[in-house]
């Protein structure tokens, strides 16, 4: 994928991108007013690197670069209504100092068609209200009327 000036390299990450996702994802936790600890960390690394997990992650690199700068986390969910597979976009993080240059539409891109070519019928996610981005996904996608909640799970 390309934007002007930068040509972007969307691809899934391997267990040699610990390290850079963990800085990558511990900034965006803080840029959400969150705090990850090394358990948390490692958690959600393993869920990423478990072969069959639901978890997966997409890092976005400059062509030019060996590190990363962006990730997107996803996974696949069943649709009964719609009798179909669709891919829920849970997180989406590009580092401060590349914004503005294309990077959050080249991983959106790539799991778009990631998505057309394993058949899913639709790339989902959400945001808040007050999000700089939705500039780029009012352009990529479709608003949906939907309110989420969130019910705390209690025991007994």
């Amino acid at each position: 994928m390309t934007s002007p000036g930068v040509s972007w390299v969307v691809s899934e990450s391997t267990d040699q991108d610990r390290e850079v996702w963990g800085r990558l994802y511990t900034a965006y936790a803080a840029a959400a007013g969150d705090r990850l600890d090394d358990a948390h960390l490692a958690r959600v690394w393993s869920w990423i690197v478990r072969p069959g997990g639901q978890t997966r992650c997409l890092l976005l690199r400059p062509d030019d670069e060996p590190d990363p700068v962006g990730l997107a986390h996803y996974r696949i969910f069943e649709r009964p209504l719609a009798g179909s597979i669709g891919c829920y976009l849970d997180d989406l993080f590009v580092a401060p100092q590349v914004r503005g240059r294309g990077g959050a539409r080249a991983l959106l891109g790539s799991l778009s068609t990631l998505a057309g070519a394993q058949g899913w019928s639709t790339v989902r996610w959400t945001t808040g209200d007050g999000n700089p981005a939705r500039q780029l996904y009012d352009a990529l996608a479709v608003r949906l009327p939907v309110i989420t909640y969130d019910m705390p799970a209690r025991s007994g």
